[in-house]
């Protein structure tokens, strides 16, 4: 007799917050919907006006990322916020030194407040160590284990208790539009994330303003959606 198979519970949905009450609480972290947002249309700009279709496939989707990495942190670090680039990954930390924020592009589901948003590309152990150290902070209920014994003296353990934020992004080119959402991922499985606690969904930025911004058929569509997040692993 064929068994029947075992379906974990699904996952709680996340808390969403979106409009006065984002800007609000937001504001509590030390952070403002414009402080997130404009640089990452500033880093979107920089990247589209560089793009070359001579250049290989990929290059464009990691000039996307490498440019909002850089606007982000440029800004948050007038704001008292420190860059650091955490076993390589680069992230931006509070003045307190209690969270990081890490830019990660999204899929298409990004900055939905009815949706279920993950990462667009599989990310490595030091990403799924963050998550973990969120969920141990959050207590909410999960069914899965995301953390990766990376081994001792592997991780960095002087930031081994911050709370690690995703600034999620997405570039809409149907819409000319740029989604985003910062938000707080507590589980994750094979790299993705899989559960949420809190998603702040921030303003959709209008690209329209922006001739360098429309809608190219040179753009080839899956380019602009990857990114990365180095990490190095010793091989002995």
């Amino acid at each position: 007799m064929t068994q029947p198979t075992t379906q974990l519970p699904r996952a709680p949905r996340a808390r969403v917050i979106t409009g006065t009450e984002a800007e609000q609480e937001l504001h509590a972290m030390g952070l403002s919907p414009s402080s997130l947002t404009r640089p990452c249309v500033e880093g979107l700009q920089s990247a589209v006006a560089g793009y070359s279709p001579f250049e290989p496939a990929i290059s464009f989707g990691f000039s996307i990322w490498s440019k909002i990495v850089g606007a982000l942190r440029k800004q948050l670090d007038k704001e008292g916020w420190k860059h650091h680039d955490i076993a390589n990954a680069p992230r931006s930390v509070s003045p307190d030194g209690t969270m990081a924020i890490a830019a990660v592009g999204g899929d298409s589901q990004t900055a939905h407040a009815d949706g279920d948003p993950r990462n667009a590309r599989t990310k490595g152990p030091r990403f799924a160590n963050e998550v973990e150290n969120n969920a141990v902070k959050s207590g909410a209920p999960r069914y899965t284990q995301c953390r990766l014994d990376l081994g001792a003296g592997d991780e960095d353990t002087a930031f081994a208790n911050l709370q690690t934020w995703i600034l999620l992004y997405f570039w809409d080119r149907t819409r000319n539009e740029l989604r985003l959402e910062l938000s707080l991922p507590i589980d994750c499985d094979k790299g993705f994330v899989t559960q949420w606690e809190t998603r702040f969904i921030l303003p959709v930025q209008d690209l329209s303003g922006h001739t360098d911004l429309s809608s190219d058929d040179d753009v080839r569509p899956y380019a602009a959606t990857q990114d990365v997040d180095f990490e190095i692993t010793a091989i002995s």
